[in-house]
């Protein structure tokens, strides 16, 4: 972090720099799943954690370029067109969430920073069930005027659209609520993405792992807000605050972030600067991202992994551009 915004995204999604996180990420808090071996073999995924080696690949959902994860062939309306607020709908994944853990998670936590009616109450003193307000540092206009959670309601609209309890909630009549988290949290109807996209701002939070939605939010003309603790293919093909603004798995800074883009009051905000990142990270998707770069990375990861895996490994490559 820098002036408490990240500056290092590749060790912002580094836990072991950071072991505060095993408890504010559900995949640390209790897994869906997990399995061990003592048997050294290849695993090949569509993306890992920074303590894990999995070979990458481009994700399944990338490459079929579905409507649930992309959009499909809808890029998009024109920058000026969108609506001047952030989106975000999704489940309550993570991990098992539980009446004893809920609080820990990261979508739970994120959705609740993103209701006023919250973020008010805890401005006027009543803490809130699983986050913090920022500190002074982020020099908040709507904070030091009391009107936090008004200004919130103003741009965000972020909601789940399944609770997702575990076990499976039998005190209500909707399997997809949970009585542990109805006092906080309201399920909504799914959002399509082609929808999503008429936001200028697009929020990207992890979820059971790494976030399918990605390559869609890149290329559909809108910015992203991406926090996560998961590596994938494409990483150092993508520059941080240049085709999308990164956020501190914790988000600390998420409204510092949405003042600098929408202003507040009598601070202006930047809402060129924002369309320049989101045309930016457009073009370079559409550029280093397409399905021609996906099969030209998985051919060139393969040719590489079928030399490595020959005793002949030493004597075998390409080497006619080595300089003579």
């Amino acid at each position: 972090m820098k002036h408490g915004f990240v500056s290092n995204y590749t060790l912002s999604t580094d836990v072991c720099h950071q072991p505060d996180l095993r408890g504010l990420e559900g995949i640390f808090i209790e897994p869906l799943s997990i399995a061990t071996t003592q048997e050294l073999f290849p695993l090949f995924g569509g993306s890992k954690l920074t303590v894990n080696n999995d070979i990458l690949l481009p994700a399944a959902m990338y490459w079929s370029g579905g409507d649930k994860f992309t959009g499909g062939v809808h890029a998009g309306e024109p920058w000026e067109d969108k609506f001047d607020s952030l989106v975000w709908r999704g489940v309550a994944t993570g991990g098992w969430n539980k009446e004893q853990n809920w609080r820990g998670f990261h979508r739970h936590r994120f959705v609740a920073m993103n209701n006023g009616t919250i973020v008010q109450q805890a401005e006027d003193g009543l803490p809130p069930p699983n986050f913090q307000l920022p500190g002074d540092e982020y020099q908040l206009v709507a904070r030091d005027a009391r009107r936090l959670g008004t200004w919130i309601n103003s741009w965000a609209d972020v909601a789940f659209v399944d609770l997702s309890c575990s076990p499976s909630d039998s005190t209500v009549d909707d399997p997809s609520r949970c009585n542990y988290t109805d006092p906080y949290f309201d399920k909504v109807s799914i959002m399509p993405m082609t929808k999503q996209f008429r936001y200028k701002y697009l929020a990207d939070v992890d979820g059971n792992s790494f976030s399918g939605r990605y390559l869609g939010f890149l290329r559909s003309v809108s910015l992203p807000i991406k926090a996560t603790m998961w590596r994938e293919w494409h990483d150092s093909r993508l520059v941080a605050w240049k085709h999308f603004v990164p956020m501190d798995n914790r988000f600390v800074e998420y409204y510092a972030i949405m003042q600098y883009f929408l202003g507040v009051g009598d601070l202006p905000g930047h809402d060129e600067e924002a369309k320049m990142i989101a045309m930016e990270g457009k073009a370079w998707a559409d550029q280093v991202l397409r399905q021609e770069d996906m099969q030209i990375y998985t051919l060139r990861l393969l040719l590489e992994y079928a030399r490595v895996s020959d005793e002949r490994r030493e004597h075998m490559g390409w080497v006619e551009d080595l300089a003579r």
